[in-house]
Formats: C-alpha cells, structure tokens, sequence
C-alpha cells in the first residue's frame, strides 16, 4: 500500500502562523485585564467610548487569527480564508490607529501594516497549497 507523503509546511506559513498566534494572545490578554479593571494606560488619544468600541472586533479578529494560524499549519482551506479575513481586520484596525495618531514614524503600526500586507501577499502566492492546481488565478 502506497502512503503519501504529508505536504512539508513552509517556514513562511509557519513565521505567520507564530506572529498570527502571539498576536491573538496578546489582544486576549489586553482586553481581558481591561475587562477585570486593570487597564493599560491609554496609548492614543482617543475617546474612551471609541477605545471600548474596539473591543468586540478585536475578539473577533483573535478568533480569526487562532483558527487562521491553525488552519495554515495544518495547510487546510479554512486556514487559508480565516488568515485572509483576519488580516483585512488587521490592515482596517491599523489603518484607523493611523489615522488617529498620524504618526509615520516607525512604531508598532506601521510594522503591522507591513505584517498585513506581506501576509496577504504571501498566502495569495502560496493559495496553490491551499486550493490546488485549480484554483483561481
């Protein structure tokens, strides 16, 4: 009986998968501690009612990266789509910091809009582990 080979993941799937991972940890853990009342001091000058305005998407963002980071280690499709929806979440949360703070120094920010778009760019190269020879180009 002939076993196939599992497909070897590549280490940029796995780098983003990391990233993806931690970065859903860390938005938990911001919003759990603002939760229970020990808030981080305020980073930006913002509303407090916008500031709390984020905290929905946010959980929602971290479910997307959890199931993203999984799915594209496991090089599954629902991995593929849920990495692509968090990070179009990602890339609106960042650009509205930044365009609160309209700062373009290099800070926080503006690294995760380069996460963002190198990731949407990577997995778009790599779909074929994904989908396929036939998906769609």
């Amino acid at each position: 009986m002939l076993r196939s080979e599992p497909k070897k993941v590549p280490l940029g799937l796995i780098v983003i998968s990391v990233v993806m991972f931690f970065a859903a940890v860390a938005i938990d853990f911001f919003w759990l501690v603002r939760f229970v009342g020990k808030a981080f001091p305020p980073t930006i000058p913002v509303d407090p009612a916008v500031y709390n305005a984020m905290a929905a998407p946010d959980i929602i963002l971290s479910a997307f990266l959890y199931v993203g980071a999984f799915g594209l280690i496991k090089l599954k499709k629902y991995g593929f789509m849920a990495s692509l929806v968090a990070m179009g979440m990602w890339l609106f949360d960042s650009l509205f910091i930044l365009g609160i703070t309209k700062s373009l120094t290099l800070n926080i920010v503006v690294l995760s809009l380069f996460f963002a778009f190198f990731t949407i760019v990577y997995l778009w190269i790599k779909k074929e582990l994904f989908w396929g020879q036939t998906c769609i180009t």
